[in-house]
C-alpha cells in the first residue's frame, strides 16, 4: 500500500489507538464493534498463551506476557487487530512477538506472526502455531553521541530518553517506494537493564501509519546512554538516522526458524470475518 494512503489516515488512526488498546471487558454497554474488538484480542491472546519457551539458561522466562505492550490496527494492510508481546517481565525482554489478524492472506483469514530475538542466549519457542529457535540476536548497542549524563531520578531519565528519541528519524522502502517512519514519543516498555545506579531502559517504536516497523532500545548503564534497534517489519530496506546521519540499517531478511528476525502465519477463524475474509453482516 502506498505511503500517501497512510498519511491521510494517520491522524485519525492515532486518535483511535488508545481506545483500541484499552477496551474494558466488564463494560455492559459495549457496542457490537467493542465486542468484536474484545473477541479478536482474545483470539490473539489465546494463540500467544499457547507458546511454550524452553532454554538451558537458568531463570529464562517460559511464557510471553499475558498483556501486550502495544496494540494497533492497520486497515490499509488488511490487519483488523494486532498487538506486540514481550518475553520476560524483568530487565530487557528476551524476545518480541507481534500478532496481526489479517483479513485475507493466501487461503483466507490468518494470524501473522513476526519474531525478534533480543538475547544471544539460545531458546526455543514451540506449541500451538510456533516453531522458532533463534541462533542469536542482531541487536547491537552503540553509544548515543552528545547525550547528557543519566539523571538521578527515573522521571528525569524518561525525559532524557524522549529527547534522544526526537533526534531519530526513520524510513523504509516498500515495493520500490520510500516511506517515512514515525517515532512514537512514549515508550511501549520500561525496564532496568542492570542493577547499577541510574540504570534504565525503554523500548520505543517507529511506525508506518500505526504499524510498528522498528523497535528502538535506549539504555543507560548509569554512566552513559546507548541505543540499538531491531526489525519488526520485512521491508527490503529499513533504517534509522540520528541527527541526519545513518544510525542503523536493518539486516537482510532471512525467513527461517533460526533467524533472529523472521515471520510466519497460520489459519485463524477471526470473529466477524467470513472464510473469504469479507465482513459478516449482523442482522
Amino acid at each position: 500500500m502506498k505511503c500517501r494512503l497512510f498519511d491521510r489516515r494517520l491522524a485519525v488512526a492515532l486518535m483511535c489507538l488508545t481506545s483500541l488498546g484499552f477496551a474494558q471487558d466488564d463494560n455492559p454497554a459495549k457496542t457490537k464493534d467493542d465486542q468484536l474488538t474484545t473477541r479478536r484480542f482474545a483470539l490473539m491472546q489465546k494463540r500467544v498463551a499457547s507458546a511454550q519457551v524452553s532454554s538451558g539458561e537458568d531463570g529464562f522466562p517460559k511464557k510471553f506476557s499475558e498483556k501486550p505492550i502495544f496494540r494497533y490496527t492497520d486497515p490499509a494492510r488488511q490487519y483488523v487487530a494486532a498487538a506486540v508481546w514481550k518475553l520476560g517481565d524483568t530487565g530487557r525482554p528476551r524476545a518480541i512477538i507481534t500478532t496481526e489478524l489479517r483479513r485475507r492472506d493466501f487461503d483466507g483469514p490468518r494470524i501473522v506472526y513476526e519474531y525478534l530475538s533480543l538475547t544471544p542466549a539460545r531458546f526455543v519457542v514451540t506449541g500451538g502455531d510456533f516453531g522458532w529457535m533463534p541462533a542469536g540476536t542482531a541487536l547491537e548497542f552503540k553509544p548515543v553521541s552528545d547525550a547528557p549524563r543519566p539523571h538521578d531520578t527515573a522521571a528525569r531519565r524518561l525525559g532524557q530518553m524522549r529527547a534522544i528519541v526526537q533526534r531519530f528519524s526513520g524510513k523504509e522502502v516498500v515495493r520500490g517506494e520510500t516511506c517515512a517512519l514515525r517515532l512514537l514519543p512514549q515508550p511501549v516498555d520500561r525496564y532496568a537493564p542492570s542493577t547499577a545506579d541510574r540504570a534504565d531502559g525503554a523500548i520505543f517504536i517507529a511506525t508506518f501509519g500505526t504499524n510498528p516497523e522498528v523497535a528502538l532500545f535506549l539504555e543507560s548503564d548509569g554512566k552513559q546512554w546507548s541505543y540499538a534497534a531491531g526489525r519488526l517489519g520485512g521491508a527490503q530496506i529499513i533504517e534509522l538516522s540520528i541527527d541526519g546521519k545513518t544510525a542503523w540499517e536493518g539486516p537482510v531478511v532471512r525467513y527461517a526458524p533460526d533467524s533472529s528476525y523472521t515471520a510466519s502465519s497460520a489459519r485463524a477463524n477471526i470473529p466477524g470475518l467470513a472464510p473469504d475474509g469479507s465482513e459478516i453482516v449482523q442482522q
